[in-house]
């Protein structure tokens, strides 16, 4: 049951919200602390009516005032991490907090509610506490694992129906071209890296496939720190490769919502799962980096950046060439005071689709330095805005549409493995592509 908030005089609320905001969890958060702050102290001040997803992301996250959040999904990827740091704080850093905040989905206000074991009956008038979701259902929420799944997944948390056109932007459409036409059959690729499962399994219950495997010492006590429902088995680890990155996933929502405004019922494949020619000539939009995604190693090779290791950085880049020799142009992630990623890139790369003919299918390509490139190389190629200033670069090289291939390279803002903010870094025009068949 929740307390209503009218329970708690503000000094109270002023106390649990500076307690988050002190806390070792958020310490590494700033936008989130931000976006909590601005919240909270709209509540506090009676003018919970007034918060909206604009005014978060102009006073509280610096968007500019032209900021679209149709066009720009951040807030909403913050509100998310913001629920999750939260459910982390007053779970293991302060358990015993007797006032906590909630921030519910569906909602940008926040909720002052009592701690569970100290809540009695509701105020007359309290709001029902909506159900709510577990660990494991966000995890299943995020992964995707499979063509239905994922199709599943992002008709039910955007709402979409195909059939109507949203009202898209001339630019977005020019750039986008043969992807959003009326019988385009786009496809969403998306592509999951080799990963091992945990799972606890009881004596005799043991599947015979896939294969587990017993795991090591420090994992199984880390897993049991967890205090995960799993029927008090013995933890092991089994292989799969039908679980997506949640920056990926994310990635994939934003492309069904594209083409469900465009009118077309989209298809999510799992690329593990796909036929090497199962894409040939068609219109794809194909989520992953080279190094869990055969497609994008296979493209990418031949374009002048992609998704390179750098052995003596050891990390990840972006880069025109080998990042131990030859290369020009190197995008390398940056790490802030405690040594936390706080900046990546994204990689959008779009090609003629293999036998498709430069009028023919289109190919786009959302790669990137952790799972946050892609989502920041996708949020990128759907912002009106972006693609406008594009289409003015493009035009001062003397190209009047967008050319038949070429690349983008998309700095990244960092929350946790979210993508943050994306800005333009730099563009290459592809002026002869040779691809396999």
């Amino acid at each position: 049951m929740i307390i209503s908030d009218r329970a708690f005089t503000v000094e109270e609320k002023r106390e649990a919200l500076d307690a988050v905001l002190k806390s070792a969890t958020f310490a590494r958060s700033d936008q989130l602390r931000r976006f909590l702050r601005y919240i909270c102290e709209m509540e506090m001040g009676g003018r919970a009516h007034e918060i909206n997803e604009y005014s978060i992301g102009t006073e509280a996250l610096g968007r500019p005032a032209d900021y679209t959040p149709g066009d720009d999904s951040s807030v909403r990827s913050r509100a998310y991490s913001l629920r999750q740091k939260l459910q982390e704080f007053y779970e293991t850093e302060r358990p015993g907090e007797t006032i906590r905040i909630e921030l519910r989905k569906g909602s940008y206000a926040p909720y002052f509610v009592a701690r569970p074991e100290l809540e009695g009956k509701p105020a007359a008038g309290a709001p029902k506490a909506p159900e709510k979701v577990s660990r494991r259902q966000w995890a299943a929420w995020a992964a995707i694992g499979g063509a239905g799944a994922a199709l599943g997944f992002v008709g039910a948390v955007l709402g979409l129906r195909s059939g109507r056109d949203g009202g898209l932007d001339p630019t977005v459409r020019e750039f986008w071209g043969p992807m959003l036409g009326p019988e385009a059959n786009t496809v969403v690729c998306l592509a999951s890296p080799p990963v091992m499962l945990l799972k606890s399994y009881r004596e005799g219950e043991i599947p015979p496939q896939p294969p587990v495997n017993p795991v090591p010492k420090d994992v199984e006590e880390w897993y049991d720190g967890l205090r995960l429902n799993d029927r008090g088995g013995k933890v092991y680890m089994q292989s799969t490769m039908n679980d997506a990155l949640l920056g990926d996933a994310l990635a994939a929502a934003a492309a069904v919502r594209m083409l469900a405004r465009a009118g077309q019922a989209a298809q999510v494949l799992p690329e593990s799962g796909l036929r090497p020619l199962a894409l040939r000539g068609r219109n794809v939009l194909l989520i992953g980096s080279p190094s869990y995604s055969r497609y994008a190693a296979r493209i990418l090779d031949k374009m002048p950046f992609s998704v390179r290791y750098d052995p003596v950085g050891k990390v990840e880049v972006i880069s025109d060439g080998p990042a131990e020799g030859g290369a020009k142009r190197i995008y390398r992630p940056v790490k802030d005071e405690y040594g936390q990623l706080k900046e990546v890139f994204g990689l959008l790369t779009v090609v003629p689709s293999q036998a498709g003919g430069d009028d023919g299918a289109r190919t786009a390509i959302f790669s990137g330095i952790t799972s946050a490139g892609p989502q920041a190389a996708m949020e990128f190629f759907s912002s009106p805005a972006h693609l406008r200033k594009l289409k003015e670069r493009l035009k001062r090289e003397g190209y009047s549409k967008p050319p038949g291939a070429y690349q983008v390279v998309i700095r990244c803002g960092l929350d946790g493995t979210l993508a943050l903010n994306w800005s333009y870094e730099t563009h290459q025009v592809v002026r002869k592509l040779t691809l396999l068949d």
